[in-house]
Order: structure tokens, then sequence, then C-alpha cells
């Protein structure tokens, strides 16, 4: 006959209190069972009677074998009373050889009389242990109570069933722990993949979890995850098409501005440049939006090849050198053995344009500016660090971590009439995210601050 589970059990199968309950239940039902087969050996093995004792009693035995051959019983019956054990010897009748009076129950006890190898009771009694002698005679000695090995079982049985429950709990926690663990590391592996941006990742498919609660959250997590990705292609979208957009506005203000020149006077061409000033700007930003949004939508065409970085660098450093003020330095250092990089060279020229343009803004008129180039090896992978230095004042602490994020001014170290929206270091971020590689940010301990790019080799 085929056993049906109720219906509420089929339903609840999965969920986790019924896994919690199953283990729990396995706990109690193993901890029971372990501490019955347990118990059963400590009895066995406990209880006989003690070695020392019978050690005493086999000694007791073959004097009184020595009293019996010479044949003096009245000294066998001294003998017998100076013991600390109550004893009897007996003949093969079991009668004593001796006149000494033996108590009632004692003599009830004798029918119930054991070898000194025999099981004792669980119980703490004065047993009854009967040793053979020389002529059919017997040696009867009576255990007292305070001598019983049951007296320390309570305490055997207590730390017994202790340890037994502390392993027991510990190999189930472990257990319980391993399985709630593995799809907790999981989905914490999947939140780290959606933080970097990775859309296309599937919780549930990550999981392989057979507990119900974790694959409710999974789906859960999975459409958080396309509800996120749809409001960021809408946001990326819209200002991709706005910045587009706006570019045939801009351009036909080119041209107005353009024909305007020609027909204002002397007095009026001062604000026709401040008006071409102001358009050139929006032009700049609207350029910079769509760049990083290329980039951060990987529309980007990346081509990747293995290019020698001081190559690369050293003459447009030489350009970069234009830009800067009268008062500004800028240098290059290359220590590194090894300077073939995995990159793409137009965001690599992108970066280095972008970081330097920034320290010539705001590291001041006097600033010195280094740009060092150097390899790293670990036993993992090999790396090139490229990385731009200043002695500016440097980043707050608390705000180094944004200074990568879109649009991000930090007035306390930029003055906004410097320029710049923003989007400078953004697209450095996300140039280095198309490469394989990292940005970072901190600040100089004498002051200033230090970028590093990071390539693999």
């Amino acid at each position: 006959m085929k056993l049906v589970c109720p219906p509420y059990i089929v339903q609840r199968k999965g969920s986790l209190a019924f896994q919690l309950f199953t283990y729990m239940t396995a706990i109690v039902f193993s901890i029971l069972a372990v501490q019955a087969v347990a118990e059963q050996a400590l009895v066995r093995a406990m209880l006989k009677v003690p070695l020392s004792v019978k050690a005493e009693m086999l000694d007791l035995a073959h004097q009184a074998n020595v009293l019996i051959e010479d044949g003096d019983m009245d000294e066998l019956a001294d003998w017998a009373n100076a013991q600390h054990f109550y004893l009897f010897v007996l003949d093969e009748n079991y009668q004593p050889l001796t006149h000494r009076m033996m108590h009632p129950h004692f003599e009830f006890k004798l029918r119930f009389k054991r070898s000194l190898d025999d099981q004792l009771e669980g119980r703490v009694s004065r047993p009854i242990i009967s040793i053979p002698l020389v002529d059919n005679n017997s040696l009867v000695v009576q255990l007292p109570h305070q001598l019983h090995p049951a007296h320390d079982f309570i305490l055997y049985f207590t730390v017994l069933k202790v340890v037994i429950a502390a392993v027991i709990l510990a190999l189930f926690s472990l257990l319980l722990a391993r399985h709630l663990q593995q799809p907790l590391d999981r989905l914490r592996e999947a939140s780290k993949k959606l933080a970097n941006g990775d859309f296309n990742v599937s919780v549930v498919n990550e999981l392989k979890s057979n507990t119900r609660e974790f694959n409710e959250l999974a789906h859960d997590f999975d459409d958080m995850t396309k509800e996120i990705h749809s409001l960021a292609e809408k946001q990326r979208r819209l200002i991709r098409d706005v910045s587009h957009e706006l570019r045939t506005p801009l351009a036909r203000q080119n041209l107005v501005l353009h024909l305007l020149r020609k027909r204002v006077g002397e007095s009026e061409q001062s604000l026709v440049t401040r008006l071409e000033e102001e358009s050139n700007e929006l032009n700049h930003l609207i350029g910079e939006i769509i760049e990083f949004s290329r980039l951060e939508n990987a529309h980007y065409g990346t081509k990747i090849t293995s290019s020698d970085l001081e190559v690369l660098l050293a003459p447009q450093v030489e350009r970069c050198k234009i830009d800067l003020k009268q008062s500004q330095t800028l240098t290059f250092v290359c220590d590194a053995v090894n300077t073939t990089a995995q990159c793409d060279e137009n965001l690599v020229l992108r970066c280095l344009n972008n970081l330097v343009g920034n320290a010539i803004k705001y590291a001041g008129d006097s600033a010195l500016i280094n740009i060092s180039l150097a390899d790293k090896n670990t036993e993992t992978h090999r790396e090139v660090i490229v990385t731009i230095t200043d002695n500016g004042p440097g980043i707050p602490e608390g705000k180094l971590s944004d200074i990568f994020d879109p649009f991000t001014r930090l007035d306390a170290s930029r003055d906004k009439k410097q320029g710049g929206y923003g989007l400078g270091l953004a697209i450095v971020k996300e140039s280095m995210r198309m490469m394989g590689g990292t940005a970072a940010a901190s600040n100089r301990d004498e002051g200033g601050l230090v970028v590093t790019l990071s390539f693999r080799q």
C-alpha cells in the first residue's frame, strides 16, 4: 500500500520552517539514540567489581584457604570478624564453617550470589560476591554500597549526556550553517555583480536552493534587478537622447552668433564673444555626457590590444605641457621593467588628458604634477600601474569615494569658476572598467591627490 503525504505537509516540505523542524527532530532523536547506546556501553564497562576491590577480595580468599588448610576454625572465625567486609566461609552446602551467626537477610541473599566477574546491577546495592575456595568451600563477601560502581553513574551519565549533546549539536549546527550559508553566499555574489553593473545576473539560476523562502527571495531579487535595469536604461536613454537633441539647436545658435557678429558694432562684439564661449562650453558638456553614456552602456567600440604604455604616454605628456600655467610643472618617470599592458589606446589617452587637465585646474598655479609608470607582479597576476600625483589641496577624506561618480563637484577643493562638470573622473573610471582595469584615488601624506590606474598585462 502506497503512503500518501497530507497536502499540508507537501506544501510545507520545501519551507525553511519544515527543514529546521526536520533538523531539530534529527538532532533530538540522534541525541537520544547515541545516549542510549553510550549508556549501555558504560554500564557494561563499569558495572563490574572495581579492580582494587577485586584484588582485595582475592587476597582474602587466599588467606581463607590458608586458614582452612591449617584446620583452626576458631582462628578462621576471628579472622572473618576482623575484616571490614561482611563475609563468611561456607561449605559446599552453603553452611558456615564456623559458629559465627549469619544475618537472616544475608542468608536470604545467598541465593542471588554472583562471581567476581559477573555484571552488577545499575542501582546502588550490597550484592553478595562468591569466590571458590579449596575443598569445595567458598568465600561469600557482601560488597559495601559505598564501593558499588553505580555510585558515580549519576556524574558519569551527566557528563556523557552533556558531551554527546554538545558534539551532536555542533555537528548539526555545522550542517545547518552550511545549508543556509551556501545560498546566502550565492545571493551575496549576485548582489556584488549587480552592484558592478551586471544586470544579466540571474539569482534564481545561481542560487540552486531547495528552500522555498530562498527561491522566493531570489525571484524577488531578479524582479528588482529587472526593474533597476529598466529604470537605469530609461535614465541613460533620456540623458543620451536629450544630449543628442541639444546638438541641433546648439548648432543653429552658433550659426546665428556667427551671423550676428557681422551685424553688431564694435561695442557689442564682447557680448557675442561671451555668447560663443558659453555655447562652446555647453557643446563640450554635451560631448562629455554623450561620451560617458557610450562608455557606461558599453556602446564604445573598444579595441583591446597589447600596447607599450611608455611609448603611448610619453608623447602625450609632452603635448599636455602646452596647457600648463606659467609656474606649473609636469614630469613623466618610468620605473617599470615591462610596460606592455592590455588596453585601448584612445581610452588611455582620454584618461591621461582628463587627469592631467584636472590637476592643472585644481592643484594650484604652482602645481607640481608627476606621472609615473611602474609594474607590479603578484602570484596571481601582473599589472602596469600609472600614477598621477600633484601637490594641490587634495580631496576631503569623506569625499574620496565619490569623485568618480558622474556630476560630482567638490566645492571645498574646486572652484566652479575653473570649469568642469564632474564627468572627467567618471569617464576615467568607466574607461578603465571597459579595459578590465581599475581606477583609485587617495590623498598624499604631504598634501595633494594621487590617482592610480591599474592595467592588466
